[in-house]
């Protein structure tokens, strides 16, 4: 009876399981041949196109290019290096500036401001310092990275969060009408071996799209500027990350309307080795020409750097005699121009041409009319000098600084009423510079004295007054009175 029971069980385990595969069951398969693999050994990656520049035609352009390192900038040296390189072959020098104190003095001497990368916003001071520098003429250029983001950690919750670097460049930008965005460009159809490896074939008109046919850009942010110029252009299949559409507004690199900003969502482009990819060298080699050519309209907010020859002429008045304190102060002038390099010649005559430093006194006017008449200001003797900047000022503690920009030369031009307040604004000018004077862009007013003069001439003039006001008291045909006798004597 058990016997039965354990047969039982095992045809209920086994046989569903047969009725199953009977069921389902095709036959045999038949034989199948070897399945075809493709051939990946006739497999080869599309190569672009490998440009070199034209090192023959170079241009020594000479200048001074400033390296932004202090907004937590997201690169390293080799990373730059095809810029950087293209920069010094023409002359040019690469300093880089690590604070925002120095900035303003730097920029005076400066032809371009290269940012990579920023993490750090820019404050008020230094757009308004930049904004400065590139409205008399220096360059600006801005690049960016879709790969590059800087992590920050949400004060509650404390996830991390990234930001791209385009949130930090913006906060300098937006003074020049340009935005980054953060996004990164693709293109699953045109590419340089990667869909976001972007490719460019239109261009901007500008001196920095000269001779470019190709471009390609590695993980580019895409760029845009309502007022100004959008230097790469795309093909309708260059597509933003943000909503997979393409907009024509949008592409690779942009300039500002005054020309002198440029802004790219891509910096791999000047690494190695894909600064030799379709016409990417080209496109450094202009870069490295933009840069040095930002050339600065010299005004009195450039001081000190205002001559651009190593030799500057001084001239003193002839009636000015060379006192200890003049000598002093003339010593701490030249002490001061040495450190930037430029010698002093001490000459006879008013120089007509080459860069100058003209030293003189109210008294001698003559000499300087020609200048008064240019700056239009007017010093005729009395108490007020008349000028067009600032009003009527006091002629008595207040020194006149003068800057005349031409091509023959510049002249720095300095005016004080007296002796000593000539040796004062020497002592001024070569030494704290202009920060306490009233400037405008050709002329300076400066404090060199208590206006001493004014309010002696004052108060004799008060005194006589009241000489002759007395006087006049005493009518004619009256007695001069006596003294009257004091009991003591």
């Amino acid at each position: 009876m058990k016997r039965q029971y354990i047969i039982i069980a095992i045809l209920a385990l086994i046989l569903p399981a047969l009725v199953r595969g009977l069921w389902f069951y095709r036959g045999l398969p038949p034989e199948r041949g070897e399945i075809a693999t493709p051939d990946y050994a006739s497999f080869t990656r599309p190569q672009v196109a490998v440009s070199t520049p034209d090192v023959e035609d170079i241009q020594a352009l000479g200048g001074r290019v400033l390296l932004d390192a202090f907004h937590g900038n997201q690169f390293m040296p080799a990373d730059v290096e095809a810029l950087t390189s293209a920069i010094q072959a023409r002359g040019g020098k690469v300093d880089t500036i690590l604070d925002p104190i120095s900035m303003e003095s730097q920029l005076k001497q400066a032809s371009a401001f290269i940012s990579i990368s920023p993490s750090f916003y820019y404050s008020q001071y230094e757009v308004q310092t930049l904004k400065n520098f590139a409205e008399r003429g220096g360059r600006i250029l801005v690049f960016t990275d879709a790969t590059r983001n800087s992590l920050y950690y949400d004060m509650i919750s404390g996830n991390p969060i990234a930001y791209g670097d385009s949130i930090a460049a913006n906060s300098l930008l937006k003074a020049f009408d340009i935005s980054i965005n953060n996004d990164y460009l693709y293109n699953t159809e045109l590419n340089e071996g990667n869909f976001r490896n972007v490719v460019f074939g239109e261009f901007g008109k500008s001196e920095l799209t000269f001779g470019l046919s190709e471009v390609a850009l590695y993980g580019t942010h895409s760029v845009e500027s309502p007022s100004g110029l959008l230097l790469l252009q795309g093909a309708e299949t260059n597509l933003s990350s943000t909503n997979d559409a393409y907009d024509p507004d949008q592409g690779g690199a942009a300039l500002s309307a005054d020309g002198n900003v440029v802004a790219f969502g891509d910096f791999t482009f000047l690494s190695s080795p894909y600064n030799t990819y379709t016409d990417n060298a080209t496109l450094i080699q202009n870069l490295a020409d933009f840069a040095l050519s930002g050339t600065q309209t010299r005004t009195l907010a450039n001081y000190p750097y205002l001559f651009n020859e190593r030799t500057v002429q001084v001239y003193i008045a002839e009636n000015l005699t060379r006192t200890t304190e003049l000598v002093t102060a003339l010593g701490l002038l030249q002490t001061s121009m040495r450190y930037m390099d430029i010698q002093l010649e001490f000459v006879e005559d008013l120089p007509r041409s080459g860069d100058a430093i003209v030293i003189g006194s109210y008294e001698s006017l003559d000499e300087f009319d020609t200048y008064l008449k240019k700056f239009d200001v007017t010093i005729d003797g009395g108490d007020y000098i008349s000028t067009t900047e600032f009003g009527e000022i006091g002629r008595y503690g207040n020194g006149l600084v003068m800057f005349d920009a031409e091509s023959k030369g510049n002249t720095l031009i300095l005016l004080a009423d007296t002796s000593e307040e000539v040796v004062a604004m020497i002592n001024l000018t070569g030494g704290a510079g202009l920060s306490s004077c009233l400037t405008s862009e050709k002329l300076a007013v400066c404090s060199v004295g208590f206006g001493g003069d004014y309010y002696s001439s004052s108060d004799e003039s008060t005194e006589s007054t009241s000489e002759e006001t007395s006087t006049e008291t005493i009518t004619e045909g009256e007695a001069t009175p006596e003294a009257t006798p004091t009991p003591g004597g």
